[in-house]
């Protein structure tokens, strides 16, 4: 009697251990496979002026101003065949929630329809050494790489018929080799919706968030802070108008989260506001140690 309780119980194990298999199967796709390769989307491209700057170096003179004034993209509108899409898309089987790296150089395509210089590889990550001139001296600088190189994405929502993918992308544009010019945006983010019964991409979109001081530029030694009201990518099936009831989704500040801490250390660094950090000095009888920066941590912006 003993021994068929003990057995039984382990019958019942495996039986919820199964299950539980089972389950986690059951919410892990592979995207990539659903992807109909025949499919084109038609993408248009759009990039505004510059409209404001820290230390007008745009203007500084006619060389820099003919650098980054007129910026426009190279390719107002271009198809891409569904087989461009799948640097986007996990190599294996994901579940929401989930995040796998891209290769940022099959991602360049994408990028150059925007401006031929368009490179994975970051002004700020080419290593070597740099001059600063200061006051009545020049300073030595040794450039080291910044681990802000790269792409992220991350499944952030399923329903039966759609996957969303959000992504993020830190890219360079060199203008001008000659002059030293970079046009460096502080990251692209954005997201791709696929519709899982027909194979087609619904909508892509890739962005300059609007954030001012949202891009850096370099030319002929100087740098500056630039704004950039619109830069993106957007290409939408009109065909496709079903609506979409997601079944299993993390929220997109979820999604972009988890993309930062992904390229940067310090943002998994956990924080507080500051009048939190006041009261807990005051009863600890402890002192605040402040770091003042000009700019950001979590972008490739100052």
């Amino acid at each position: 009697m003993e021994r068929r309780g003990w057995v039984s119980s382990i019958f019942i194990i495996s039986v919820l251990s199964l299950s539980l298999i089972l389950h986690g199967c059951v919410n892990r796709i592979n995207i990539r496979n659903t992807l109909d390769q025949k499919a084109t989307l038609q993408v248009n491209a759009y990039w505004d002026p510059i409209a404001d700057s820290s230390l007008d170096l745009p203007n500084h003179s006619p060389k820099h101003s003919a650098l980054v004034n007129d910026l426009s993209p190279a390719h107002p509108s271009q198809a891409y065949k569904a087989d461009a899409f799948t640097v986007f898309f996990p190599k294996g089987s994901v579940s929401v929630g989930d995040l796998w790296e891209l290769d940022a150089n099959e991602i360049v395509p994408f990028l150059r329809q925007f401006h031929p210089g368009a490179t994975a590889e970051m002004r700020s990550n080419l290593g070597g050494k740099t001059t600063l001139p200061l006051f009545n001296f020049t300073l030595t600088l040794s450039k080291v790489g910044l681990e802000s190189e790269g792409a992220y994405a991350c499944l952030r929502a399923l329903s039966s018929s759609y996957a969303e993918i959000v992504f993020r992308i830190h890219a360079d544009f060199l203008l001008d080799r000659d002059a030293g010019a970079y046009f460096t945006p502080a990251q692209f983010t954005g997201r791709l919706m696929l519709n899982r019964n027909t194979g087609a991409i619904r909508e892509f979109w890739l962005y300059l968030p609007p954030r001012n001081s949202n891009v850096d530029f370099f030319a002929f030694g100087g740098a500056d802070m630039l704004f950039v009201p619109r830069m993106e990518l957007i290409g939408r099936n009109a065909d496709d108008k079903n609506e979409i009831v997601w079944e299993t989704t993390i929220t997109e500040a979820a999604a972009k989260t988890a993309l930062k801490k992904a390229f940067y250390k310090s943002a998994q660094i956990e924080t507080f506001p500051i009048e939190e950090i006041v009261a807990q000095a005051q009863a600890k009888n402890r002192p605040i140690h402040v770091l003042l920066t000009w700019g950001v941590f979590d972008d490739e912006s100052c």
